[in-house]
């Protein structure tokens, strides 16, 4: 009986210590890292495009950049922070460093998000994405502003 007890009070802290950590901002973990990027395209003609992070080439773009990532992913990303918001990175050099952390967190600041120098799809949906055009034309839109796909 006292076994039974003790075994339904472990099991009760287990129980709660997983929904607490369900709930913890640690979430971030459950979204994949972003591995490759897409190209959105907007305007008429779709002559405007952009390059966003995504899971795989032209997967979803529900996914995740932090410190230590590299790649063209990481690439866009350092492009959108220094045309768009200013951030001065060095050499966009693809490299998800202490630069890109720093610069991401006073965007995500001045956006209104938690500045946690984590890209992920909250920062995706309110960062102005650098958008061109072959003729090398640029503007500063949202993809949903641009209403892009």
């Amino acid at each position: 009986m006292k076994l039974k007890r003790t075994l339904a009070t472990l099991g009760s802290a287990a129980a709660m210590t997983v929904g607490l950590f369900g709930l913890s901002p640690a979430a971030h973990a459950a979204t994949p890292g972003c591995s490759d990027y897409a190209i959105y395209y907007s305007g008429s003609s779709n002559a405007w495009y952009t390059k966003v992070p995504t899971v795989g080439p032209q997967g979803t773009n529900f996914c995740t950049l932090r410190s230590g990532a590299s790649g063209m992913q990481v690439y866009y990303l350092q492009d959108t922070l220094s045309y768009c918001y200013g951030q001065d990175l060095g050499t966009l050099d693809g490299k998800f460093g202490p630069k890109t952390a720093a610069a991401l967190a006073r965007v995500q600041k001045s956006l209104g998000l938690d500045p946690d120098g984590v890209y992920g799809p909250q920062t995706r949906d309110k960062l102005t994405w650098h958008w061109m055009t072959l003729q090398a034309d640029n503007h500063c839109k949202t993809l949903y502003d641009a209403h892009a796909h």
